[in-house]
């Protein structure tokens, strides 16, 4: 039973649902211009923000790369040496501590938000080298060198494009998120990667190298058939025991550090230097044969089986040149 006094007479009469309207509009409009401009700005997550991951110690690969340049940007000096270690998990631990953060060592929700910097054109120093790092994570193929300068800008332009984020060039904290969530795990080990579709990318920077040094079209095709077999044309952080990269070159194998392996434009220039001694060795062996000289892979019949996907890749790299 409704129990409250009855308003007094002279109360003005409620306003029709058509008088509220305009008003209404006009609220539902602001609201969404200031969620926008809060999500530009990095003060709202967008709906579908990737989960940040967990790393610890025993991990490995380009994230904890990034990683140990950030907390290198905030005072906790450690080499970038993509393996997290004693030394790392010092640091994370002392950063931590000083943030007022539990103190696990492992950097995971809590943890990231606070350890990334934003950072944009003219900028420079470690947050920057990180921020290189994890583009090139996804195939920028920059030079990791702290300067934050138009190539750094463009790969980041290019990178927000590609995942549906503001175009500012600016990495900031949405752009953060879906650069070290994105692109595979950083546990170092096991072939239980997510491989997803040819990166545009990743096959543009391949191709880009293979011209540059020159190669034959039997040299090319060998890069692009270990390229699709390895990784499918994409710039993994992730794969059997330390593999990484589009080749998936092994530091402990002698291909070069985590953070050199996953520089797309390192990893193709290693590929394709070993590939031409190759195959100035063998004019008889097929792209496939060398390929597999290369990687010295357990299958060796995978290369030459999938020439002409490989092939249909390096028109599509040709398109885009």
């Amino acid at each position: 039973m409704n129990t409250s006094a009855p308003p007094p007479a002279d109360t003005a009469a409620p306003r029709s649902p058509r008088s509220r309207a305009p008003l209404v509009r006009l609220v539902l409009a602001l609201t969404a211009a200031l969620a926008s401009v809060a999500v530009g700005l990095g003060l709202a997550q967008p709906a579908a923000a990737a989960d940040w991951p967990a790393l610890s110690n025993g991990s490995s690969g380009a994230n904890i790369t990034s990683a140990q340049y950030l907390l290198a940007a905030h005072g906790h000096g450690i080499d970038a040496d993509g393996q997290f270690g004693p030394a790392t998990e010092g640091a994370v631990r002392a950063f931590q501590q000083a943030k007022g953060y539990g103190v696990d060592g492992v950097i995971g929700s809590e943890t990231w938000p606070g350890l990334i910097v934003t950072v944009k054109e003219g900028d420079k120093g470690h947050a920057v080298s990180a921020a290189q790092t994890a583009l090139n994570k996804h195939g920028a193929g920059l030079s990791v060198d702290g300067q934050f300068g138009p190539a750094t800008a463009k790969a980041a332009r290019a990178f927000q494009d590609k995942q549906g984020l503001t175009t500012d060039g600016v990495v900031g904290p949405q752009t953060w998120q879906q650069l070290i969530a994105e692109g595979g795990g950083d546990d170092g080990g096991g072939g239980d990667c997510y491989i997803p579709d040819p990166d545009p990318e990743v096959i543009r920077v391949v191709y880009r190298v293979a011209t540059d040094l020159g190669v034959d079209d039997r040299v090319l095709l060998a890069g692009f058939e270990a390229g699709v077999v390895e990784s499918n044309m994409n710039n993994l952080d992730c794969g059997d025991r330390d593999s990484l990269g589009v080749f998936q070159q092994r530091p402990s194998q002698g291909w070069g550090t985590p953070e050199q392996i996953m520089d797309v434009s390192f990893a193709s220039n290693s590929f394709f230097t070993r590939a031409i001694e190759e195959a100035a060795a063998d004019p008889d062996a097929s792209a496939g044969t060398v390929a597999q000289r290369v990687q010295v892979s357990a299958f060796p019949e995978r290369y030459d089986q999938v020439e002409g996907t490989a092939r249909k890749l390096i028109e599509q790299a040709k398109a885009m040149d």
